[in-house]
């Protein structure tokens, strides 16, 4: 019955899959953009929400945007930056084409990965990344500086016993 129900587990191979689905979405569309970048210029020019000068630099970055952090989104390195500038990119096409684009599309495909890059924002990369390794260097540093701390306090804090009376009124 656990197939059907299932409360309790682990998330990450979940977030693993839709990192790599969305991330090779994300860095397959950017490669598109810059193997022909003056088609996307002239397209983003034609929109004519930009000046001719702020399209072209818009044209020119967003490709190798979506190239470098699309690759970073798929390996899970620096996931909480990286899904915050791919969100931002994301929510920049929807207010940009709008909710409904064209006739005969229910909605635009890009709130879909702005809802994807909102979960691993909030979630993480999980265990599947390279966010997690780097992780348990952190954690093993962490408690081998605890375990230190923790050995030294009870060193200092045994009291020492010289065999005097008058200093230990216990042994009287």
């Amino acid at each position: 019955m656990s197939i059907f129900f299932k409360a309790r587990g682990t998330n990450s191979f979940g977030i693993f899959i839709v990192r790599i689905i969305v991330g090779v979405y994300t860095l397959s569309l950017g490669i598109m953009q810059a193997s022909n970048i003056q088609l996307y210029i002239n397209k983003i020019k034609s929109m004519g929400m930009l000046s001719d000068n702020l399209a072209f630099i818009f044209g020119f970055i967003m490709p190798f945007i979506l190239i470098i952090f699309g690759a970073l989104y798929i390996m899970g390195f620096f996931t909480p930056a990286t899904s915050l500038i791919l969100a931002v990119t994301s929510l920049a096409k929807v207010l940009v084409r709008g909710i409904f684009p064209t006739e005969g599309i229910p909605f635009n495909k890009d709130l879909l990965f702005f809802a994807c890059f909102l979960l691993t924002l909030f979630a993480g990369a999980g265990v599947i990344s390279f966010d997690a390794l780097l992780d348990k260097k952190k954690k093993t540093v962490a408690v081998t500086t605890q375990k230190t701390a923790t050995v030294t306090a009870e060193v200092v804090s045994q009291p020492t016993n010289t065999g005097s009376s008058a200093e230990n009124p216990s042994s009287l």
